[in-house]
């Protein structure tokens, strides 16, 4: 009995104690549950809510670029980023997919790497990116297998834009290109990379049990905004011509590098902008290597990052350069508008072959003594001495007033590409020596837009004008579009005295050092350049150039060519090797513009007649509009067919009995012919020579052949018009 009451007693203490123990557990809970809810339940409901949710970056568009007539340079296709939830990954069944089965695909899909792959699809990330910038093809067959497979959870496919360039090599150094997030990093692309990017969007959206997108009212869409489009002032069409020719003049001279600049001197406006070499836009880094040919492997890392930002660099805007005598147009404008020369004084300077200045014996580059010269024939010749002269009446004080109005002292073209300090040393350092240097384009350096800005300035009348790369800018998102402007900086030369320096570069081209610049039926002016390297830095070579303008009056064009990095060995001279470059440019860039004929040359004999365009006629037709100019035709097409390309193009002068070569079909071969020498040989001699092999000639002058516009040895095209210059007295040049 006892031990009945005994068990009973203890079973109700157990029972007060289990009870005492579950209230006290559920009083726990309740206060938790209240800490939760009334402390803590904002933190766990964002955490909650960003468990569920999925917040996906919406890249916008990035702006076109476009030229000047509307042609694309580059643009941004619709592309797709593939990346995974590797934890998601799942059939429709819900069984989670084999990671071995999902990398085959994407390797074999995406040309990717199967180890590396397999890695990724079984990281522990939340998101893994397996390939960017994927075309569509590629794209619709990952769906298909996806769809095949009942793959339905886990990968994502996300759109995405890539920069594309139609024109591949197409001013290259000047447009730059995008990284893989779209952002510009050289060129254009960088520089005007807050236009063209945008601002990206966001979608926020609720995520199911499976990781997947639901309809939900919380879901929020902030739309892109798209970038800007920009129109260059840039011509595809004369940026084209500029680079063929500088391609073509960089290979046959040597030379390390080149480039080509041309402006229209009236806005400012840069119709083409090259350097040689160039790259492939669409391949910048496989375009470095293939430059370096075999070498590409023996640099080392730091070696192969400098060849690729030097072959990238826009050396125009970018590099500093010593210009030579082309430096003497802006000299002799110095000294008219002082008042301290004249164009046609008499005996004005002595050449004596060199000038004693300070301790030091300078020398003229032509071996021998020019005499007593005018300021316009120094000018023609070239002579140093004659310049040495002007430069001490000038003075340097003078002089560098002029420099700063000219703009040299300027960072010009920060809005292309960024820009180096011009070296032009401190006024207070110039002595006799330096001052004598300078006036001749040595020993002060500048970039070679600088150079073409100054020559521009002259040609226009004497305003400095900014020169201008972008044309206009356009939203895209709601089509206004607005004018970058004109920027006319100062006046800084009087119009008289700019009209006395154009007629004087109009007889450098006529009787002077530029005579293989001349373009039969067109008035060119014109300058070249050598400039050699210090005495300590010989491995920098010589560099040669030629600038020209046309028409002399109301100058539409200004076109700068430079050959960099030329051995005292070989020919480097300006006026040799540049200038009959130019001259090709400008006969097919001059017709092309429409610019109106001057009276000179060829075009004022009867005889000559004006090559017609005859793309897009049929052969029939082509064939009765060159014979009324008394062509001869050569194709091998029959009447009917339509004539896709011809040579000599439009806007050459020829003589009757020329002959015209006319192809109807894409991509026909075509043959070839080695120039002959022709100098030293008559007139009538040297065209006849030309003709027997298929080429044409177009003649200035008579008596002896003194120069030729492409050198002998050289393989063109058949049909191709060889400049030929005569003259009853021969005289060198620089």
């Amino acid at each position: 009995m006892k031990k009945d009451k005994k068990e009973k007693k203890e079973a109700r203490v157990m029972m007060i104690m289990v009870g005492t123990i579950v209230t006290v557990g559920f009083i726990a809970v309740i206060i938790n549950l209240s800490y939760i809810i009334f402390a803590k339940g904002e933190a766990y409901k964002k955490a909650a809510y960003s468990q569920q949710t999925k917040s996906q970056i919406i890249s916008p568009n990035r702006g076109t670029i476009f030229d000047r007539n509307g042609e694309i340079l580059a643009v941004s296709v619709s592309v797709d980023t593939v990346s995974i939830n590797p934890k998601n990954l799942k059939y429709e069944s819900g069984k989670k997919v084999e990671p071995e089965i999902l990398a085959q695909e994407f390797s074999e899909v995406f040309g990717l790497d199967y180890e590396a792959t397999l890695n990724k699809v079984k990281s522990t990330s939340s998101v893994v990116v397996i390939a960017r910038k994927v075309e569509s093809d590629k794209i619709n067959l990952l769906k298909e297998w996806l769809s095949e497979k009942k793959i339905t959870s886990g990968v994502n496919i996300d759109e995405d834009f890539k920069r594309y360039y139609p024109n591949g090599n197409l001013a290259s150094t000047l447009i730059g290109f995008c990284g893989t997030d779209n952002t510009g990093l050289t060129g254009l692309e960088l520089r005007w990379n807050n236009t063209l990017v945008g601002t990206s969007g966001m979608l926020t959206a609720t995520l199911d049990v499976n990781g997947d997108s639901i309809s939900d009212e919380n879901e929020e869409y902030v739309p892109p905004e798209n970038g800007s489009n920009l129109y260059l002032t840039i011509d595809s069409k004369i940026q084209g011509i500029a680079e063929q020719y500088l391609e073509e003049a960089v290979i046959q001279n040597n030379a390390k590098y080149g480039g080509v600049i041309m402006m229209n001197p009236q806005n400012g406006d840069i119709l083409a902008m090259a350097n040689y070499p160039d790259y492939d836009l669409n391949d910048p880094q496989n375009s470095v290597y293939t430059g370096l040919g075999d070498s590409w492997d023996t640099l080392t890392e730091q070696e192969k990052s400098d060849a690729r930002y030097n072959l990238w660099a826009n050396k125009n805007v970018s590099y500093l350069y010593e210009p030579g005598s082309t430096f003497k147009t802006v000299i002799s404008s110095i000294g008219l508008e002082e008042g301290v020369v004249e164009t046609d004084t008499p005996g004005e300077f002595h050449c004596g072959r060199f000038y004693h200045v300070g301790d030091k014996d300078i020398y003229c580059w032509y071996p021998y003594d020019h005499g007593d010269l005018s300021l316009r024939e120094a000018l023609e010749k070239s002579c140093n001495p004659s310049f040495m002269r002007l430069g001490q009446r000038i003075g340097a004080k003078t002089m560098y007033k002029y420099f700063e109005a000219y703009g040299l002292f300027d960072s010009m073209g920060s809005d292309i590409a960024a820009t180096p300090k011009p070296y032009i040393m401190k006024l207070n350092e110039v002595g006799p020596v330096e001052l004598a240097t300078m006036s001749f384009g040595q020993r002060l350096s500048i970039t070679p837009l600088q150079m073409i800005t100054a020559v521009s300035t002259i040609s226009n009348g004497g305003t400095l004008i900014e020169p201008r790369i972008v044309k206009q800018i356009e939203n895209t998102d709601n089509g206004s579009i607005s004018t970058v402007d004109t920027v006319e900086v100062r006046k800084v030369i009087s119009e008289e005295t700019a009209s006395k320096v154009r007629d004087m570069m109009h007889s450098v081209v006529e009787e002077g050092t530029g005579g293989q610049a001349k373009v039969t039926g067109y008035e060119v002016g014109g300058k070249s350049g050598t400039s050699e390297p210090p005495q300590n830095q010989k491995e920098q070579g010589y560099t040669a150039s030629f600038v020209a303008i046309s028409p002399i009056e109301n100058t539409k064009l200004v076109c700068l060519l430079m050959l960099f990095n030329l051995t005292e060995e070989q020919e480097h001279q300006g006026g040799t090797i540049c200038a009959p470059v130019v001259g090709k440019i400008l006969s097919e860039v001059l017709p092309y513009m429409n610019i109106t004929s001057g009276n000179s040359g060829v075009q004022s004999n009867n005889n000559n007649k004006s090559v017609t365009n005859v793309k897009g006629m049929t052969v029939d037709s082509a064939r009765e509009k060159l014979g009324e100019s008394g062509f001869n035709i050569v194709c091998n097409g029959d009447g009917s067919s339509v004539v896709l390309d011809q040579m000599p193009r439009s806007g050459a002068y020829l003589e009757s009995g020329s002959t015209i070569y006319l192809y109807t079909v894409e991509g026909e071969e075509r043959e070839k012919r080695v120039v002959p020498d022709v100098r030293g040989k008559s007139l009538s001699s040297a065209i006849s020579d030309l003709r027997a092999i298929g080429l044409n000639a177009m003649s200035d002058g008579s008596g002896t052949v003194i120069s030729q516009s492409t050198t002998a040895g050289t393989e063109v095209e058949i049909g191709t018009v060889i400049t030929i210059t005569a003259r009853e007295n021969a005289s060198g040049g620089q």
